[in-house]
C-alpha cells in the first residue's frame, strides 16, 4: 500500500515536521470525498478531518501487525463524521426547543437591508455582465438566465462543447473579476 499508511504505526511526534506534513495531506486526501459525501460542507470536512487524524495518529501506534490501515483509516474518518453530524443534529434539536425571543421589527428590519443588499448585488451584476466581451456575455445569458443546455448552446452558436465550455469558465472568472471590483468599492463608501 502507500508509505504513509505504515507512518501512522509510528507515533506522529517521532516524525520530522515535513513527514507529518506529508502524512496528513496523504491522510487528508484519502479521507476528503467520503467525508465531504456525508457533511455536503466542506468546512466541516476541514474540521472533521483534522479530528479523525489526531484520532488516527493517537491510536495508530497501538495498532496490531493484522490491521487493515486503508479500511481502518476510512473506518476513523467515517465514525468521526458520524459523531460531528450527531452532535449537531443535538445541537440544533436544543436550538429549536429553547425559547427564542425575537421581535417582529427586527425581522422586518433585517430582512428590508436583505433586499436592499440583494437589489444592489444585482444591478451591480448586471453592470459587470454588460462590460463584458460579447462572447462571454451571450454564453453567460444563455446558461445561467435562459437555462439553455450546452447541446442548445453550441447548436445556436455553432461552435463544440469543449469551446463552450472554455468560454464559460473563463466568462466566469471575467463576471467574478468585474463584478468584485464594483461590489468592493460600493462596500467601501458605505
Amino acid at each position: 500500500m502507500e508509505q504513509w499508511f505504515s507512518l501512522l504505526r509510528n507515533p506522529i511526534g517521532d516524525l520530522d515536521i515535513d513527514t507529518q506534513k506529508w502524512v496528513y495531506r496523504s491522510f487528508y486526501q484519502f479521507v476528503y470525498h467520503d467525508t465531504l459525501f456525508l457533511t455536503h460542507d466542506r468546512t466541516l470536512t476541514e474540521d472533521i478531518i483534522q479530528d479523525a487524524f489526531i484520532k488516527a495518529s493517537a491510536k495508530g501506534p497501538g495498532l496490531g501487525p493484522d490491521t487493515h490501515l486503508p479500511g481502518w483509516t476510512k473506518a476513523v474518518a467515517r465514525n468521526t463524521t458520524i459523531d460531528y453530524l450527531r452532535k449537531l443534529k443535538k445541537d440544533r434539536k436544543i436550538l429549536s426547543t429553547s425559547s427564542v425571543n425575537i421581535n417582529e421589527a427586527s425581522v422586518h428590519e433585517i430582512s428590508v437591508a436583505s433586499e436592499i443588499e440583494t437589489k444592489e448585488r444585482n444591478e451591480l451584476l448586471r453592470q459587470a455582465i454588460n462590460e463584458l466581451k460579447p462572447e462571454y456575455r451571450t454564453v453567460l445569458i444563455m446558461f445561467y438566465m435562459e437555462r439553455k443546455s450546452y447541446r442548445e448552446i453550441c447548436k445556436e452558436l455553432h461552435i463544440i462543447e469543449n469551446v463552450l465550455s472554455q468560454r464559460l469558465v473563463r466568462a466566469r472568472k471575467k463576471l467574478l473579476v468585474h463584478f468584485l471590483r464594483k461590489w468592493t468599492n460600493v462596500n467601501e463608501l458605505l
